[in-house]
């Protein structure tokens, strides 16, 4: 059974990265169950991204959304069926990924993102029960 969520103490750091863009800057801190949506965003070229975190008594919803700032339409490509993935760490050691029990096609793929154009990515998280200390939660696209 489930510790109740007032036992659960998650402070997180929140990067949103865009296109695989690394070394992203790290948003505010915040903690659970208190912490209010909190959105973290990083700019790379045309391309703006921001993560939120929403947790709720049980588990943490992530939202990232890509939005493409620039004039003209821009081309995603990815390598395989998926498109983004959510990963959280605790002192460099990853606790979840998103992607990792889940299979995707293996085809190259392109999707255009028009001119003011978002697209919304989300996933939901069950954090085991007694988790304690600072998190790192990372989307991004793949």
């Amino acid at each position: 059974m489930r510790k109740p969520a007032s036992t659960l103490f998650i402070p997180l750091v929140l990067a949103g990265i865009a296109a695989c863009t690394a070394n992203a800057p790290p948003a505010e801190r915040t903690a659970m169950p208190q912490m209010p949506e909190t959105p973290g965003q990083v700019r790379s070229g045309t391309l703006v991204s921001s993560l939120q975190v929403q947790p709720t008594r049980d588990s943490v919803r992530f939202v990232l959304q890509v939005t493409n700032a620039g004039t003209q339409p821009m081309a995603l490509d990815f390598s395989s069926g998926q498109s983004f993935d959510f990963v959280v760490q605790q002192d460099g050691r990853e606790l979840w990924r998103w992607s990792g029990d889940r299979m995707f096609t293996q085809a190259l793929r392109s999707e255009t993102l028009a001119a003011g154009e978002t697209r919304t990515f989300s996933a939901t998280w069950n954090p085991p029960a007694g988790l304690h200390g600072e998190l790192v939660a990372t989307g991004f696209l793949t």
